[in-house]
């Protein structure tokens, strides 16, 4: 018997099964479209679904893992099929489907529910881009209510890291202002950017690429996310909306434009380096590379040898030629190391 109910499998939930599934929980998976269904059963190696009450009541958790617009349903309907299960959901608004399940249900119910939302994903949709390692160091917020027991709480975190993520407890509207200034916005401002895109584009390069990579996302998915968090998002757009009528008002002089910029840099520095930590300040190397396979393995391959640890880096293709430049970033003990070792085997360095 399944101990775990996955419901949608798509992308997440497909992968929660799969990261639980390498944590040696089993679990089923339900979904309205078939195909996605035996498909997610299948990676996961799922057992038989389940089909008479007694089954039901040895779930133990419940993962609720559809589009936005089908959550609390979807919730409601678990709590009661699943009497003695924990109910979780992983939408990116938290507030708006409390509020729905806590109208509907008594306290004592209600208690067996937290809502949950991993900050996980990637362009590929679906259960074809679902991977047992997606969530590893991610940030995966908890957001306990005034019914929440401890213990559940305790038990959620636990399996939260067991995918290698790490969990963070807010109230559900804490929640709601971060994603929507954290994710939400940066949506929509690349959305928008990309939508005024027209005509030639040849010179094109990695920073129009950078700004515009997530605008390559399902309208019909996101439309769910954001119309559900409009009280949050709203505040935030009329900031920006004031800010760009202030430069303009301006005339775009070089003071205003300047203090812009500034306060980029300043905002930019807030945000948290790898694991969660503090930001970095890496050193940079530009590397020139020709445009055929094998190049990236072989420079990486030279770093591990020497034993220097890529943390980022970024690539930006020339236009019309066959050549690429591959910016590595790395500490700053590093750098030395791997600009001798690169340049003596011929690579083109540009530090």
């Amino acid at each position: 018997m399944p101990q775990m109910v996955i419901i949608g499998a798509g992308l997440i939930g497909t992968s929660i099964g799969l990261a639980a599934t390498k944590n040696g929980l089993t679990c089923t998976f339900i979904d309205a479209n078939p195909r996605n269904q035996a498909l997610a059963n299948q990676l996961c190696g799922s057992v038989a679904s389940i089909s008479t009450t007694n089954e039901s009541d040895l779930v133990t958790l419940v993962v609720v893992a559809t589009p936005v617009p089908e959550v609390a349903n979807e919730v409601l309907a678990a709590l009661i099929k699943y009497p003695k299960a924990m109910v979780i959901d992983i939408s990116s608004i938290k507030t708006k489907v409390l509020l729905e399940v806590s109208t509907k249900v008594s306290a004592n119910v209600l208690s067996r529910y937290l809502g949950t939302h991993p900050m996980a994903g990637r362009e590929i949709t679906g259960p074809e881009g679902a991977r047992s390692d997606l969530f590893a160091g991610r940030a995966w917020a908890i957001c306990p209510h005034q019914h929440s027991k401890k213990d559940d709480i305790d038990f959620v975190e636990k399996l939260i890291q067991s995918f290698g993520a790490t969990p963070y407890q807010m109230d559900s509207e804490e929640h709601d202002e971060q994603v929507a200034l954290v994710s939400h916005l940066p949506q929509l401002l690349a959305s928008l950017l990309a939508g005024t895109l027209h005509g030639e584009l040849s010179l094109a390069g990695q920073g129009l690429r950078d700004m515009v990579r997530i605008a390559d996302s399902d309208p019909a998915l996101w439309g769910g996310i954001l119309s559900g968090n409009q009280l949050a998002i709203k505040p935030l757009l009329r900031q920006i909306s004031k800010q760009i009528d202030q430069l303009i008002d301006l005339d775009l002089s070089r003071e205003s434009i300047e203090k812009v910029i500034a306060a980029g840099v300043v905002g930019k520095s807030t945000i948290p380096g790898k694991h969660g930590g503090v930001d970095r300040d890496y050193a940079k190397l530009p590397v020139v590379i020709n445009d055929k396979p094998g190049q990236l393995a072989a420079l990486f391959a030279i770093c591990g040898e020497i034993g220097v640890n890529i943390e980022d880096l970024s690539i930006e293709h020339s236009p019309q030629q066959a050549t690429g430049l591959i910016t590595l970033f790395v500490a700053q003990g590093d750098l030395s190391t791997l600009i001798a070792e690169l340049s003596g085997r011929g690579w083109q360095l540009h530090p």
